[in-house]
């Protein structure tokens, strides 16, 4: 039996915009006791030629990125289907949601290659129980992708305006952050495909070290969202509390 929708969830017993709330807390902690993090994340990107503007930049890509991660399980096929279906490939959806808000997001302005990162950490913040997501993008047959663009068709649910209050916290409504129909929808997706394209494959250097700079974003966002996940949902193995213990040593103030 499905929930009964009043809220967006982001999982079956936690709403998604608490998930992302505890979420942004969770990053503050990280950068408030890593506060080196992202000088060292922008000397990367800088060395590597990365056209990051200052460091605060990318604490300001964090932010988002947290925000974002999850808001592609507001569809509609999603909500309606949360205990049966869950929500594999959310992530491409969210992905196109970041899009959408980073074509005209004036905080990282001609940030160009710093998007993109950003657009691959949220598409990679499930990559470990996931194939490698920027190939499935470039696969029009393959069975995530048929999903995805059969989820997108599904429209969003009726409840998505009650992310309004966090979406307003970034100076975003719900029309700047989610596609209007599938046809914009298709339309972002497929300019997605062609950055990936452009950046992951003509501008590999030898030792592919592009690709890895996406690491620099992810794993931020993914320590977020599996703390605060960890600590709203249950269901704690043993094996979660191992890697849990080891992502709570990140945002201890030693």
């Amino acid at each position: 039996m499905s929930l009964k929708v009043v809220q967006p969830y982001a999982y079956k017993g936690q709403t998604l915009i608490d998930h992302i709330t505890g979420c942004l807390n969770k990053l503050e902690s990280f950068l408030y006791a890593n506060p080196n993090y992202t000088w060292i994340a922008y000397a990367r990107l800088s060395s590597a030629g990365v056209d990051v503007v200052e460091p605060e930049a990318i604490k300001d890509a964090l932010r988002l990125g947290v925000l974002v991660h999850d808001l592609g399980k507001v569809y509609r096929y999603y909500q309606e289907n949360i205990e049966k279906y869950g929500f594999e490939g959310h992530e491409i959806l969210s992905a196109v949601s970041c899009y959408k808000i980073l074509k005209d997001y004036r905080i990282l302005k001609d940030q160009r290659q710093l998007k993109v990162l950003l657009l691959i950490a949220v598409l990679n913040h499930h990559q470990a129980f996931r194939e490698s997501i920027p190939e499935l993008l470039w696969s029009e047959t393959g069975f995530l992708i048929k999903k995805v663009k059969h989820i997108a068709k599904s429209g969003l649910c009726g409840s998505v305006a009650n992310l309004e209050p966090i979406l307003k916290r970034f100076g975003l409504t719900v029309e700047e952050t989610f596609t209007k129909d599938y046809s914009e929808f298709e339309s972002i997706f497929n300019k997605i495909k062609e950055l990936l394209v452009r950046f992951l494959c003509k501008n590999f250097d030898e030792n592919r070290r592009w690709l890895k700079l996406h690491a620099l974003l992810t794993f931020p966002i993914v320590l977020a969202d599996d703390l605060d996940a960890y600590e709203k949902r249950g269901n704690k193995s043993a094996g979660d509390r191992l890697i849990i213990k080891e992502l709570r040593r990140a945002i201890e103030n030693e």
